[in-house]
């Protein structure tokens, strides 16, 4: 970002002078895999870390050896003493994690050769390069810092339920996702007239006043993940009583009656509509192609039938349907013509049990 000012100098005139300085605005480096726990129960990640002088907490080389042990110097050249073991931080990547683990206020290393020396440095936080100012990339680099997971998110099963998907390794209702990971929903849809009921991306983020686990937040409001299968639902069907027909449904809780004496179902559930006890058709809530509406869909006569959006009632003859008040559009797809399907008004007796 970069932000300007005008300064006044006087000479014999006045000059205008426009002055301008970068401000940069870094997030921290990704985790690059997964937040692993070290032997000392640190929680560190791979990530491309880079560092100022001023974020240097402690620096080991392997060359030259003093009584046999690597030289730490802090960022002033001093002898820095928060290395007890400055051989074992200098032999590999993982020696330099477990000194960052065990050292006070370190965030993150860096483990690289400088003239084929071995060197450890201990950072208090992982800086992007452009932050660190460092002006070419650090081909063999390794490094790592602290990180952080969110808690898996729960699943809710539901033909019509939004599930996420996320940019991380693995699904994030089996496993933690790492701080920085996003998700977006597998479907959008309205809710009670809201379009911003499901969000278009939540994200894990780093924890705030100590905590160990990360929150999981749409944009800087936090994000419930233990209901974040929400129901995209149809928009309640009243089935009419009636002696042709019967309803059974594949819930527990059967549909409710409502004011009339009906049946009402949400979409929560998958029923069979039964007409004169012979013929069976399946109705159900579902998604449309896009993914971004629901609508209610019979199968009848090998075809998927969907019911037009203002559907309000569905019965075994349309008579019934007119009897109890609702006027039903017909279905938005052709019903076929080998056999005529119930009116677009079925009606569904319902019966406490599939026998």
């Amino acid at each position: 970002v970069e932000v300007c000012s005008l300064k006044m100098l006087r000479t014999l005139g006045v000059l205008v002078v426009l002055a301008c300085s970068s401000i940069y605005v870094s997030a921290v480096p990704k985790c690059i895999g997964e937040c692993n726990s070290g032997d000392q129960g640190d929680y560190m990640c791979t990530s491309e870390c880079y560092t100022s002088n001023e974020n240097l907490l402690c620096s080991c080389e392997d060359l030259p050896f003093v009584d046999g042990k690597a030289v730490c110097k802090d960022k002033d050249d001093e002898e820095c003493a928060i290395v007890p073991e400055p051989n074992d931080a200098v032999e590999n990547e993982a020696g330099c994690r477990a000194a960052c683990a065990a050292a006070d206020d370190c965030g993150a290393y860096i483990f690289d050769q400088i003239i084929n020396a071995n060197r450890c440095r201990l950072i208090k936080e992982c800086q992007s390069q452009q932050e660190a100012a460092v002006p070419t990339p650090c081909t063999d680099c390794l490094s790592g810092r602290n990180c952080h997971t969110c808690p898996t998110l729960t699943y809710t099963a539901g033909a019509t339920n939004i599930h996420w998907i996320c940019d991380s390794s693995g699904d994030a209702y089996n496993n933690e996702a790492v701080e920085g990971t996003k998700c977006t929903p597998t479907h959008r849809c309205q809710i009670d007239g809201d379009d911003e009921a499901i969000p278009a991306e939540i994200e894990c983020k780093s924890p705030e006043g100590g905590s160990d686990m990360g929150t999981w937040s749409v944009g800087d409001t936090p994000f419930d993940e233990k209901n974040c299968d929400t129901q995209c639902p149809c928009s309640k069907i009243t089935i009419p009583k009636s002696e042709d027909t019967n309803l059974f449904c594949d819930s527990a809780e059967q549909p409710v009656d409502d004011a009339n004496g009906n049946w009402e179902i949400d979409g929560s559930t998958t029923c069979d509509v039964v007409c004169d006890g012979q013929i069976f058709i399946p109705i159900s809530c579902k998604f449309n192609e896009d993914g971004t509406k629901t609508a209610w869909h019979i199968a009848y006569g090998g075809q998927d039938i969907i019911l037009d959006e203002n559907t309000k009632c569905f019965s075994c003859s349309g008579s019934n349907c007119e009897n109890d008040g609702s006027t039903t559009p017909e279905p938005t797809t052709p019903q076929p013509t080998a056999t005529e399907p119930p009116t677009t008004g079925s009606t569904t007796q319902t019966t406490e049990s599939k026998p």
